[in-house]
């Protein structure tokens, strides 16, 4: 008899848990405009015509109900710009992932909420000049901050992200600005516009300075 009240309770307890359990998920496209140069450190840039390529972003995020454990999000971005600078053919592949642990601190007191905590962001893309093409490996870490409004009734809600980070001579600036539209059914809809901006010098001997900023439009799903 003892043996099934714990089982039972525990069960109870799993389902109550449950409730406070969380799966969120967004995929769509970024086109961003693009004022990018790279040069090779030490060297001067005259001049630049770098066109940004619109690229596939992606997120996931989980959430759970156990105390000073964080919760986990990743997310990923394809960006990339080329064109000339200096007069150089030149291809900038800045494509990265973060890896962010957040804690809730409003959770949807009088329709707020706000997470915070810390990413790490990866970027794993390549620098090319004239041909001659370097890693663009490094991995910034940068203070999270993401609050957001609910309009009752509507399943609408503006959203705000905002990562900033320096570390060795590595300046990222990353902020995004959303509305988004969760149906009944899960499924929902976001659009909004983003900027990104690396300032990162003597990246495998290059200089490389970008500011990305442009549109999204994507599809999310809310657990």
């Amino acid at each position: 008899m003892r043996p099934a009240l714990i089982l039972g309770s525990l069960l109870v307890a799993a389902n109550a848990n449950a409730d406070f359990l969380g799966l969120t998920a967004e995929v769509g496209s970024f086109s961003p405009d693009a004022d990018t140069t790279a040069a090779t450190t030490g060297t001067s840039v005259s001049s630049n015509n770098m066109d940004a390529d619109s690229g596939t972003y992606y997120g996931i995020a989980f959430e759970h109900p156990i105390p000073l454990i964080p919760n986990v999000r990743i997310q990923g971005t394809e960006l990339e710009a080329d064109g000339t600078s200096g007069g150089n053919a030149t291809i900038v592949d800045m494509s990265h992932t973060d890896y962010t642990a957040y804690y809730e601190l409003l959770d949807g007191l009088l329709w707020l909420s706000l997470d915070a905590g810390i990413s790490f962001r990866q970027y794993d893309g390549s620098v090319s000049i004239s041909g001659s093409e370097t890693d663009l490996d490094e991995t910034v870490p940068m203070f999270y901050a993401a609050p957001a409004f609910s309009i009752p009734g509507t399943g609408l809600s503006v959203v705000g992200e905002f990562k900033v980070g320096s570390f060795d001579d590595k300046d990222v600036t990353d902020t995004t600005l959303k509305v988004k539209w969760e149906s009944p059914f899960l499924v929902g809809i976001e659009a909004g516009y983003r900027t990104h901006d690396i300032d990162f010098e003597n990246v495998s001997g290059r200089d490389v300075v970008s500011e990305n900023s442009g549109v999204f439009l994507g599809v999310n799903i809310d657990i």
